[in-house]
């Protein structure tokens, strides 16, 4: 049995990896893609050569074939999957002067579709962006989607002025100083037994619970029992805490744990408390993130990364009265968060009645059973948090969070902290990346809130002056031509772009390459959508999807088709022009 550290350049470039047929498909998504780039890109910022560890493959050893020793991928198939994608992508990135490895060495055992289309992507000498589209069928995966996710991610974490060194530079490293552990099984290991042993393993102590127990220790906190109460109130995500915040004390004099219990009025059985339901609420962050939003607050440069939790809150251990500060301020601020930021309701069992609010407690109800009602006029402010939250789902991409949590709006009005959230959103978008490849996700995703505002204010009366403007005019109509759709419109987590004119269609071949990957033909998909109908004509799509409101800029497109429905070089410019003539009327507003 082997255990060895190889670098990725080796892994990708020796040996065939089988991925067998008992295994699941490839389910990585934004969130874990994203992650793994920021962690590599991170980590070798602004250090000295050093190794940094991704985890392990866990490998049977099979028969060799042509001179390969082949080894089937028990554990580290995902990991595996998305490197041999990084490689692809970075094989194509044109100012990439590292050597990349020129084919793929993962097989899969039972997936020809999924083995053909990565097989045929690392023969592509030209045109790469397009063949990721050209080459992408049902059944194929969400490959198209995780490369997509890959190169948004790349260009997300190098500055436009560094572009080719800092590409140089990250792809250094991830071929020579980034390492897995190939970890392999006996000969005579007993697979099913193993997969038991495997699935039923126990749960490591989690690093929360580690923080958790080091600020308990310091000399500071003499009432153990208040302190873990406090905590454990404030680690359910998943619900609202009870009590409010009264004479919240900001003085510096030293706190003791019955102090914070007066100011915050807080029982002694709060974690008795009746619960309503467990589980009924969704947070848009788990709790080890909100732990480290928290001490964002007070030390700014704090890393919002999981997995340096315990980094985090090493630093601090030492300082005085840390421990009591901390769980001062993680009360305060969670009463803060579960006032000001979205939950969404998981209490229907059908998903599109599971709506995303700011709620408050019923304080008309006689108490043994709680309840919440959504506060009044903060529709907007709903939809921006909706929005920056499916668009950075993330936890290491929440920095937008902490701007809200600083709280600097909150007294004044829902208008003055909605406006605050709006320029939130506004300052993340890139408008000198408005076509693809390069437009980001959240360009889209802003682009689509924008329409529902100009619904939200115009078509829906909440403003009365009309727009002048010729193509903002034309945007409106066209709204009011699908209110309905607009009106029960919810933002979801989407992370593919779609052309609507399809690069890989015939119908498209007259449509110059610009207006081709311009905003004037580009929206957000779904993953399933985007499989099911990626290389459907225009109309055949129209078809599909007229009566889905997934994105509204899609809606919006197929009211521009014309008298004979079609979708070409002129309807494409027209549009163009309507959004930019949107986004023009809000940068100005």
């Amino acid at each position: 049995m082997g255990n060895t550290a190889i670098n990725i350049k080796n892994i990708l470039s020796n040996d065939l990896y089988v991925i067998p047929r008992y295994q699941r498909n490839y389910a990585w998504g934004k969130a874990e893609i994203s992650q793994l780039i920021k962690d590599i890109d991170e980590f070798f910022e602004g250090t000295e050569h050093k190794s940094y560890y991704l985890g392990s493959l866990v490998c049977f050893k099979r028969e060799n074939i042509d001179g390969k020793e082949v080894f089937e991928l028990l554990d580290g198939q995902q990991r595996h999957t998305t490197l041999t994608l990084i490689n692809l992508v970075l094989k194509n990135w044109e100012s990439n002067n590292n050597e990349t490895v020129s084919e793929s060495n993962l097989k899969f055992e039972s997936r020809k579709k999924s083995q053909n289309y990565i097989e045929s992507l690392y023969k592509v000498k030209n045109e790469f962006n397009k063949q990721i589209d050209n080459l992408n069928t049902f059944g194929t995966g969400n490959f198209k989607d995780a490369i997509e996710i890959i190169q948004e991610e790349l260009r997300n974490i190098i500055q436009e002025e560094l572009r080719n060194k800092a590409i140089s530079n990250f792809a250094k490293n991830f071929y020579e100083n980034v390492f897995l552990f190939r970890v392999e099984v006996p000969e005579d290991t007993d697979l099913n037994h193993y997969f038991e042993i495997m699935n039923n393993r126990g749960e490591q102590l989690e690093k929360h619970e580690i923080v958790k127990a080091l600020l308990m220790g310091s000399p500071d906190v003499l009432d153990k029992n208040t302190f873990a109460a406090i905590w454990d109130a404030c680690s359910d995500m998943s619900d609202y805490l009870r009590k409010e915040v009264k004479n919240a004390d900001n003085s510096d004099e030293d706190k003791t744990l019955i102090k914070i219990l007066d100011n915050h009025s807080i029982p002694i059985d709060f974690p008795k408390e009746e619960k309503f339901v467990k589980d009924k609420y969704k947070s848009i962050i788990d709790f080890p993130n909100f732990l480290l939003q928290v001490l964002k607050l007070q030390y700014p440069d704090t890393v919002l990364d999981d997995k340096k939790l315990l980094e985090q809150f090493q630093k601090h251990l030492s300082e005085e009265n840390f421990a009591l500060k901390f769980i001062d301020d993680l009360h305060k601020y969670r009463l803060l968060f579960d006032k000001y930021v979205i939950k969404q309701d998981l209490s229907d069992a059908e998903e599109k009645k599971q709506d995303w609010g700011i709620r408050k407690l019923n304080d008309t109800c006689d108490g043994t059973i709680k309840t919440y009602k959504e506060n009044e006029n903060d529709e907007e402010l709903i939809k921006l948090q909706t929005m920056l939250y499916c668009a950075n789902s993330t936890n290491t991409y929440n920095n937008w969070l902490q701007e809200v949590l600083k709280g600097e709006k909150f007294s004044e009005s829902i208008e003055a902290y909605t406006a605050q959230v709006h320029e939130i959103a506004k300052s993340r978008f890139d408008d000198a990346n408005l076509s693809y490849p390069n437009i980001s996700i959240f360009n889209l995703y802003f682009i689509d809130f924008l329409l529902w505002k100009l619904y939200f204010e115009k078509v829906q009366g909440k403003e009365n002056i009309q727009s002048t403007e010729e193509s903002l005019k034309n945007l409106e109509q066209k709204i009011s031509q699908q209110k309905s759709l607009f009106n029960s419109f919810k933002f979801k987590q989407i992370t593919s772009r779609e052309h609507l004119a399809a690069q890989s269609n015939p119908s498209s071949k007259d449509i110059p390459l610009d207006d081709l990957n311009g905003i004037g033909n580009l929206c957000l998909i779904s993953t399933s959508q985007n499989s099911a109908g990626n290389k459907e004509s225009p109309i055949d799509k129209k078809k599909r999807f007229t009566n889905d409101n997934e994105s509204l800029k899609r809606i919006i497109m197929f009211e521009s088709f014309d008298e004979n429905d079609k979708w070409d070089t002129v309807q494409i410019r027209k549009h163009a022009k309507e959004i930019e003539a949107l986004l023009k009327y809000y940068k100005e507003k």
